[in-house]
């Protein structure tokens, strides 16, 4: 059975004295700079824990810990071999579901070799399908252990649910912890298995959407009444950080307002100077709020769903790539392993038509400003 963390520690964990939550950005964005500068000024930063070694990892959280005395959290992206969201039936070795998911990933490589042509790839550096494995783990269990002997004092799951025994493990060490949720049936889910809070994702939000079984298409319930739902499932004592299109000042007070313990804030933080957000993403964002590229003509951002790059549903700012590869299996991690030369290859060439570019609804409106500033304007205390 979970401990349940002290009221105070819970207190000063997810209700932070500035109520923004930088959002974990994982593959580059969020660096343990931009996470220690926003807890700094009183928010909370996150390190992004997914497609991060353990030991860079490890370093990321005693980088943060010099840089500032306030806490940092950590997130970990949950893999499918501790998903307790997936049939055990789907993922059973040899298994008709693995067969077909075997053979998806084979034709996708197959026809992803016009885009190595096109980046002036050899097609060998497309890993052959059969290397794929569909059980990687991201090392899962060395992250446990490190959050474990290092009592992170806040650690975050998504791209599932673990099973409760990693709740009562990190819960043991003093973890406060917490799940991304894009139901109120995942909220409830959560919250038995141990969660202590629950960052409620809207469609509206850049990057992976966190649906807990990955071959489920993602809600489309906007986060305003996804909130509502949330929170009349799981009552009102359930500290709730809201994500999906949060902008500016406005927004940030429409969330609390309506029960949110803090906004979680992604794109808001792409152009952060602290942030690890690529030179090729950041171009794209300026064009996408100059209007002059990635923009709707009256001026919002052009954004997609997209299984693309990685096998699991993602929004980012809409590029010929998404539009030609509609048909990517959902595969999470193969088709991240089978993209991530090509994706190099794009960024090296300065292709944003082939590179991921992972951005919520409102990246029209990311400005250029260090953390703090970004901050500060999602707080009303100047102009975004």
């Amino acid at each position: 059975m979970s401990t349940t963390p002290s009221s105070d520690s819970l207190t000063s964990l997810t209700r932070p004295a500035a109520p923004v939550v930088a959002a974990p950005m994982a593959g580059g964005p969020s660096t343990w700079q931009l996470a220690a500068a926003v807890s700094a000024a009183g928010g909370l930063g996150f390190l992004a824990g997914g497609m991060r070694a353990v030991e860079q990892l490890v370093q990321d959280v005693a980088s943060a810990r010099k840089a500032t005395a306030q806490p940092v959290g950590v997130n970990l992206f949950v893999p499918e071999t501790a998903n307790t969201a997936i049939p055990a039936e789907r993922s059973a070795p040899g298994s008709p579901a693995r067969r077909r998911r075997a053979a998806e990933v084979a034709a996708y490589r197959s026809s992803l070799l016009a885009e190595a042509a096109r980046l002036g790839m050899d097609p060998a550096e497309l890993p052959a399908a059969d290397t794929l494995d569909p059980d990687a783990t991201d090392g899962w269990d060395a992250k446990l252990d490190a959050a474990e002997s290092g009592r992170w004092p806040l650690v975050t799951f998504t791209f599932g649910l673990p099973a409760p025994e990693v709740f009562d493990r990190l819960h043991a060490s003093g973890s406060v912890l917490g799940v991304t949720v894009t139901t109120a049936a995942e909220a409830t889910r959560a919250l038995d298995h141990g969660a202590d809070l629950l960052s409620v994702q809207g469609p509206e939000s850049g990057g992976h959407r966190s649906v807990h079984d990955p071959a489920a298409d993602p809600g489309t319930t906007a986060l305003a009444d996804l909130l509502a739902e949330v929170r009349a499932a799981v009552g009102p004592s359930v500290p709730l950080f809201a994500a999906g299109g949060i902008m500016h000042a406005d927004a940030v007070r429409a969330v609390l307002s309506a029960g949110a313990a803090a906004a979680q804030c992604g794109t808001a933080f792409l152009r952060a100077e602290e942030a690890g957000t690529s030179t090729l993403q950041r171009t794209a964002l300026e064009q996408a709020a100059a209007g002059t590229h990635f923009a709707h003509p009256d001026g919002s951002a052009r954004t997609a769903l997209t299984r693309a790059y990685s096998g699991r549903w993602a929004r980012g700012l809409e590029n010929r790539f998404m539009r030609e590869h509609s048909d990517a299996p959902a595969a999470y991690p193969e088709v991240n392993s089978l993209t991530k030369a090509l994706r190099a290859a794009a960024t090296a060439a300065g292709d944003a038509e082939s590179v991921s570019l992972w951005a919520g609804v409102g990246a029209a409106r990311a400005r250029p400003a260090p953390a703090e500033q970004i901050l500060t304007g999602l707080l009303g205390d100047s102009p975004q």
